[in-house]
C-alpha cells in the first residue's frame, strides 16, 4: 500500500482508504445465505424482471436508450455479486458507516444502487434529500467528535443534492419538492459556513462545490438555472461574518462596517440593502481577495447582527436538548453547531442566538483557556486601530501590535466602522509570538488611543518586565505585582516607543481560585445590584471591580462572575466596554430601582 501511495502522493488520501477497503474485503470472510432466503431474493428478481419486460414503465424508453436497460442490468449484477459473494453481510455491515471509515464507499454504493431500482422521479427525488441530510448528520457527528470534515461526505453531500436539483428542473410545477430544496438548502448552507473551519485541508475543493451549488440553487428558487451564480473559487479565500452599518461605494461595492465587500445579484436579500441600515452580511472571500457577499441580514430584534454574547464557564449538565452552564440552561436548536465531544466539568463557550423562540446555543465550542500552553496564550485586547484596515488586508496594528486577521475572524462593526482611530475590543490567542483574532468588536468608546488594556495570564517577569500572556509590560511604580499563573486585568499606557507601561492591575482570578464564569452580552435592565443581559440575570454589588467607564442599558460589558447562593451569578470584575448605548430600542427597557 505505502509503494502505491508514493507513486502517486497526490491522490494519497483516496488510495489509502480505497486500498484499505479493498484489502478488508478481500480478508472478510465468505457468507452463505440460507436457502429460504436465497429463493426469496430470485423470486423477486424474477419478478421484477417479468414487470421491466411486460409492464415497467420505462419499456417504451428502451428501444431508444440503452442506457435505460443498462441502468437496471447494471443494478441487476451488481446486487446478484453482493448478495452471492457476501450474502449482503458488507452492505449491512456498512450501514453506520461514518465518512472517516473504510466501509463508508460502500454505505454510499449501497445507497445508489437502491435509487437504480426506483424509477418514480419524484420517489427518487425525495430519496436523495433523505440521503442528502444523512450526510449532515454525518458532518454534524464528525464535528461534534472534534474530527476534521473529509471530502468523501462532502462530495457526496453535492452529489446528492445536485441530482435532486436536477430532477426538480424538470418538475417545476412540483411546490412541495421546490419547498423541499430550499429549505433544505438554506439550512446545509448556513451549517456549512459555520463550520469552514472545521474543514480538513484537503477537501476544500468539495466544500467550495458544495456551498455554491448549494447557494446557486436558492438563488434559482430551487429550480431552473440562476441568471447569475457563484464560483466555487470565489470561496478558496474563506467564510468571513461581518456586522455594521451599510454605506453605498461603487461598482457594486458597500461598506459593511468599513469592510468593503461586492454586493449584488449573488447576494441573497441583496436587493433590500439599504445605505444607513445596520445588517451582517455573510462574506466569501475567494483567493486573491475580493469580497462577495452571500447573504444580507437586515438589522431587527431577532435578525439583526450578531451581538457577541455569549457565556463561558464549566459545562454542569447536558442532555439531549440542553445545556447548562453558569446555573443557565441554554436549549439546543437545529442551527445549534456543535465543534467538540462535551463531558460534564469541562471548560466550554456557548454564543447566544436569540431567536422568535427565545435564547438557544448558536454554537458551542472548548473555551479558550488561559492555561492551554506555554506557547500559546489566549488573551483579551482592547485598544484603537491605527491606519487604514477597510480593505482585505491580512494583519491589522491596533494598540501598536500586529494581529492577523484570518477567513475566521469575526468582525462586529455595530457600534461604529473599522477604521484608523476606532477603538476596539479584540479576543486573540498569542502562538508564540504571533497575534492571532478570534473577533475583533468596535465600541462605542472615547478612551485616549495611548490607553491599552490587556486581560490574561501573568507569566512573571523577563528581566524587568512583566509578561502577560506572552506580552510584555513594563511594572507599575507601586511595586505591587500579582501571583504567577493568575488572570489579571493591566490598565497600561503606550509610550512613545511602543513600550506599554503599566498604571495598576486587577487580580481577576487567583491561581488556585475556581473557574469563574465569563459572560459577554448588552445591559438590558438595570435593578438595584441585578443586571439583566441576553443569558439572564447577574448580581453586580459593590464589592464587585467595575473598570472601563459607567454602566447602562444598552451597553455591552464583559463580566467573570462566581455562582451564588441559588445558582446566581455574582460578579467579581465587570468591564464595561462601551461609553454610550449601542442599542437606543433598549433604553426605555431600564427597571426602577427597587424601593429600600
Amino acid at each position: 500500500m505505502e509503494q502505491i501511495v508514493a507513486r502517486y502522493p497526490r491522490h494519497a488520501a483516496r488510495l489509502r482508504s480505497t486500498l484499505a477497503l479493498a484489502a478488508r474485503v478481500q480478508s472478510s470472510p465468505r457468507v452463505t445465505p440460507r436457502a429460504q432466503a436465497q429463493e426469496q431474493s430470485w423470486r423477486r428478481v424474477r419478478e421484477r424482471a417479468h414487470q421491466l419486460r411486460t409492464g415497467g414503465r420505462r419499456v417504451a424508453a428502451r428501444r431508444a436508450n440503452y442506457g435505460a436497460i443498462l441502468k437496471p442490468a447494471g443494478a441487476l449484477v451488481a446486487v446478484l455479486l453482493l448478495v452471492s459473494s457476501f450474502g449482503g453481510g458488507l452492505a449491512y455491515a456498512a450501514q453506520d458507516a461514518m465518512p472517516d471509515s473504510p466501509l463508508y464507499s460502500v454505505k454510499l454504493a449501497t445507497e445508489n444502487i437502491r435509487l437504480w431500482f426506483v424509477f418514480d422521479e419524484k420517489h427518487e427525488a425525495e430519496i436523495l434529500l433523505d440521503q442528502s441530510d444523512q450526510r449532515v448528520d454525518e458532518i454534524r457527528g464528525m464535528v461534534s467528535q472534534g474530527k476534521m470534515i473529509p471530502e468523501n461526505v462532502l462530495g457526496a453531500l453535492e452529489n446528492r443534492n445536485r441530482r435532486a436539483a436536477a430532477i426538480l428542473m424538470n418538475r417545476p410545477e412540483d411546490t412541495g419538492l421546490r419547498a423541499r430544496v430550499l429549505t433544505q438548502a438554506q439550512e446545509q448552507e448556513d451549517l456549512l459556513v459555520a463550520l469552514w473551519q472545521q474543514v480538513s485541508d484537503d477537501a476544500r475543493d468539495e466544500y467550495t462545490e458544495a456551498v455554491a451549488s448549494l447557494h446557486n440553487v436558492r438563488l434559482g428558487g430551487g429550480a431552473g438555472t440562476a441568471l447569475v451564480a457563484v464560483q466555487p473559487e470565489d470561496l478558496l479565500g474563506g467564510i468571513l461574518s461581518i456586522s455594521g452599518q451599510v454605506q453605498a461605494l461603487d461598482d457594486g461595492r458597500w461598506s459593511i462596517g468599513g469592510v468593503e465587500v461586492y454586493i449584488d445579484d449573488r447576494t441573497l436579500g441583496g436587493g433590500e440593502i439599504v445605505a444607513g441600515l445596520t445588517a451582517r452580511v455573510v462574506v466569501a472571500r475567494s483567493a486573491n481577495g475580493r469580497q462577495q457577499a452571500l447573504s444580507l441580514i437586515s438589522g431587527g430584534l431577532f435578525d439583526g447582527p450578531d451581538t457577541g454574547a455569549f457565556v463561558n464557564g464549566v459545562v454542569e449538565a447536558i442532555t439531549s436538548e440542553a445545556i447548562r452552564v453558569g446555573g443557565t440552561w441554554f436549549r439546543f436548536s437545529d442551527s445549534t453547531v456543535q465543534t467538540y465531544d462535551i463531558e460534564l466539568g469541562e471548560l466550554a463557550q456557548i454564543t447566544i442566538k436569540t431567536t422568535e423562540d427565545g435564547i438557544v446555543a448558536g454554537e458551542i465550542k472548548p473555551a479558550a483557556s488561559t492555561r492551554t500552553s506555554t506557547e500559546i496564550r489566549a488573551l483579551t485586547f482592547e485598544g484603537t486601530i491605527e491606519g487604514d484596515v477597510s480593505g482585505s488586508k491580512s494583519e491589522w496594528l491596533i494598540g501598536g501590535f500586529q494581529f492577523g486577521i484570518t477567513e475566521s475572524t469575526v468582525i462586529d462593526a455595530s457600534a461604529g466602522d473599522v477604521r484608523d482611530g476606532a477603538r476596539v475590543l479584540v479576543e486573540a490567542v498569542n502562538d508564540r509570538g504571533e497575534l492571532q483574532a478570534s473577533r475583533v468588536s468596535v465600541l462605542a468608546s472615547e478612551t485616549a488611543a495611548k490607553v491599552v488594556t490587556v486581560i490574561g495570564t501573568f507569566d512573571g517577569f523577563q528581566g524587568a518586565q512583566w509578561i502577560v500572556s506572552g506580552l510584555p509590560i513594563i511594572p507599575p511604580e507601586n511595586g505591587d505585582e500579582p501571583q504567577v499563573g493568575a488572570l489579571i486585568s493591566v490598565e497600561t499606557e503606550r509610550g512613545d516607543g511602543g513600550d506599554l507601561t503599566a498604571s495598576g492591575f486587577f487580580e481577576i482570578k487567583a491561581t488556585d481560585d475556581e473557574d469563574l464564569i465569563r459572560t459577554q452580552g448588552t445591559i438590558s435592565g438595570i435593578a438595584g445590584s441585578r443586571w439583566t443581559l441576553e443569558f439572564g440575570d447577574v448580581s453586580v454589588h459593590a464589592t464587585a471591580e467595575i473598570a472601563g467607564g459607567e454602566p447602562g442599558v444598552g451597553q455591552r460589558v464583559l463580566i467573570w462572575s462566581e455562582p451564588g447562593e441559588g445558582g446566581d451569578l455574582v460578579a467579581r470584575y465587570v468591564r464595561v466596554l462601551d461609553h454610550e448605548s449601542i442599542n437606543d430600542a433598549l433604553v426605555d427597557t431600564v427597571l426602577p430601582a427597587p424601593a429600600p
